[in-house]
């Protein structure tokens, strides 16, 4: 895949990009919704939501959710340092695309 690069509207630059599975420990430091937005927001990176177990318990959320992700390694750095800001636990999980037997 080809992306166009937000700096410089004339270059192209091939992203290497690969899905997994982020799973994620609430620990009721910060809200999902919260986030959710700073992902797709800050970071720009799309997700689905594959499986989520979130408690409110006084406005906290606790719990675990797992996102699939499209992301690259850098991005995947990102992450990975916004989640430590909030001592949020994470794990990842590479996803393997099936092939259609001939």
């Amino acid at each position: 895949m080809i992306y166009k690069q937000e700096n410089n509207a004339n270059a192209f630059v091939p992203r290497t990009a690969k899905e997994i599975i982020l799973e994620i420990e609430l620990n009721g430091k910060i809200r999902f919704d919260m986030l959710l937005y700073t992902i797709y927001n800050h970071y720009n990176i799309t997700y689905k939501i594959v499986h989520a177990h979130i408690e409110y318990l006084d406005g906290n959320n606790f719990g675990n959710v797992r996102l699939l992700l499209k992301i690259s390694q850098e991005e995947l750095g990102q992450i990975e340092a916004y989640l430590a800001q909030y001592k949020l636990l994470s794990s990842k999980i590479d996803v393997l695309q099936k092939k259609e037997a001939s």
